[in-house]
């Protein structure tokens, strides 16, 4: 019979070796398993991850933004110093792609330390934040692949998130001090802005102004060159600072439309409209949705849509209805300007107006200088200098140099810009006190020994828009093309289009003299009535 004492020693011998196995295959399980969960979230799209861990708030396909924003997104954190700026339809669920899901991945990550939430206002900000939490406390999916971020509690407050493994991210509103806020040695490495500017900047330029000052003067110099910023927003205002990024050199910027491509029956949709909107009838929406389902093929036909999957082509044109043409432009096209209301179409500037370069053949180059210094002119307006080259066939080719600047930077602007194109003719609006302008430019001319081109006194005696609309024609005909890459160029095209309700029209007012003086000097001949066609034109 076996000694008791020998059988216990043997027993505790066995379970400890079966412990220590099993200790090794728990921790061989869990190491292999960490590593399969690291690289399964590694190789994760944003939009996968938010589908998987967001169920709640993925429940539709993808749009086409979403799809751009979150291709972005996926390899950001593996950047560094990159700008994104998005425009796109209200209700677009830009906010649940970035400032949600890529905000909160991020955090949990651990790829982004220090991560900055800004809005219009703090309340809007905090907002945001709150979701954050929300999901932080009540998510079980989070809790269980984060358990080192999440475990044990997190730091809450309403104006700042603490996670476990040391993320935090801050919420602040527009006008903030900002500066110098650090956690430990970072500055904010991820910045999300989210609807910076409000309906109060579409009537303000002050406003526009101080939000854009704020932006570049105070929260992109908050952080150092290693901070990524992502910007969301709506098209609220042609200057709104979202629309300015979107020509600023060194952002990525896009620009997404609720309905991509109009019906080709836009006809048969004025007639569905007039049903839908006749307030004497009663049964207005019945009947409007009997007419659609009736012509539904020939009403559909050459639509495209952002979103198919949450908004549809019907909901879309009652929701233009019911806003009106001017707010659905603004808030689901993208278009703060209502183009009914501009005066030329936008099919007048397609991809066509663009050229690359200036060609070798142009008959003759001349430049006009609209100031924006006299009696007339606004805050803020631009000194306008437009060059006009035109070729054999009549075609007109366009550069601008738009900026706000003091006299001498004017005269210098304009002087090296005749030098640079030799110019034929070069002419200064003289209105007002402005002729003593035209003065400093012949002397600086003289000065620097440009015999070839005398600057000549333009005088405006017609009505700035009478004159701005003598453009039309030569748009219409397809006649006239902007240098490519050209910010300012850019910014008179905009105008352009915007006129005659943009902010601005600095650009096409010197572009119109421009034009004036290129037909002048092809006739031979100086006149000061604001509105000879001299070149041919098929009216």
């Amino acid at each position: 019979m076996t000694d008791p004492e020998e059988n216990l020693k043997t027993e505790l011998k066995s379970n400890s070796a079966k412990s220590l196995r099993a200790l090794f295959a728990d921790l061989y399980r869990a190491i292999t398993r960490g590593s399969r969960r690291e690289l399964h979230l590694s190789k994760m799209s944003t939009l996968a991850w938010g589908r998987t861990f967001l169920v709640s708030h993925f429940s539709c396909a993808p749009s086409k933004m979403h799809c751009w924003l979150g291709e972005h997104l996926d390899t950001l954190h593996e950047e560094r110093g990159f700008k994104i700026n998005v425009i796109g339809p209200r209700g677009g669920a830009k906010s649940t792609i970035a400032t949600l899901a890529y905000v909160l991945r991020a955090a949990l990550e651990g790829w982004e330390p220090y991560i900055w939430v800004v809005s219009d206002t703090r309340s809007q900000a905090y907002g945001h934040l709150d979701n954050i939490k929300q999901e932080l406390l009540t998510n079980p999916h989070l809790a269980d692949e984060y358990p080192e971020a999440i475990a044990g509690g997190c730091n809450y407050k309403t104006e700042k998130i603490r996670l476990k493994h040391g993320a935090v991210i801050e919420a602040y509103g527009t006008g903030q001090r900002l500066r110098g806020r650090r956690v430990g040695a970072n500055r904010p490495s991820l910045i999300v802005c989210d609807d910076l500017q409000n309906d109060g900047h579409m009537q303000s330029a002050y406003l526009r102004e101080t939000s854009s000052s704020w932006f570049h003067g105070s929260l992109l110099k908050a952080g150092d060159k290693h901070t990524n910023i992502l910007n969301l927003a709506t098209a609220l205002h042609r200057d709104a600072l979202a629309m300015q990024l979107d020509r600023t050199p060194g952002w990525l910027s896009a620009k997404f439309r609720a309905i991509e491509r109009w019906p080709d029956n836009m006809e048969l949709w004025a007639s569905w409209e007039r049903i839908y909107a006749d307030v004497s009838r009663p049964d207005a929406g019945r009947a409007a949705w009997n007419f659609f389902q009736k012509n539904r093929r020939a009403l559909e036909a050459g639509a495209e849509l952002l979103w198919p999957a949450r908004e549809d082509l019907y909901t879309l044109m009652k929701m233009r209805v019911q806003e009106g043409h001017a707010t659905f432009e603004r808030e689901k096209q993208s278009s703060p300007i209502d183009p009914a209301r501009c005066e030329w179409p936008a099919e007048y500037f397609g991809d066509h107006i663009w050229c690359r370069d200036w060609p070798a053949d142009l008959q003759f180059k001349t430049i006009a200088l609209d100031p924006s210094k006299g009696r007339d002119s606004r805050h803020g307006d631009y000194s306008a200098l437009v060059v006009l080259g035109i070729d054999r066939w009549g075609v007109l080719y366009v550069e601008a140099d738009l900026a706000r600047r003091p006299t001498p930077e004017i005269v210098a602007s304009g002087v090296a810009l005749c030098r640079r194109h030799q110019a034929d003719a070069f002419g200064v609006e003289a209105n007002q006190f402005q002729e003593l302008l035209c003065d400093e430019f012949v002397a600086e001319f003289a000065r620097q020994g440009i015999h070839w081109c005398v600057p000549a006194a333009i005088h405006n005696h017609v009505n700035k828009q009478v004159r701005i609309r003598r453009l039309g024609p030569y748009l219409a005909q397809r006649k006239v093309r902007f240098l490519q890459g050209s910010p300012s160029t850019q910014l008179l095209v905009d105008q352009l289009r915007d006129f005659p309700l943009g902010t601005h029209d600095d650009g096409p007012d010197a572009l119109e003299m421009a034009l004036r003086l290129a037909e002048e000097w092809h006739g031979g001949e100086r006149r000061n009535d604001g509105l000879g066609s001299r070149l041919r034109v098929d009216m």
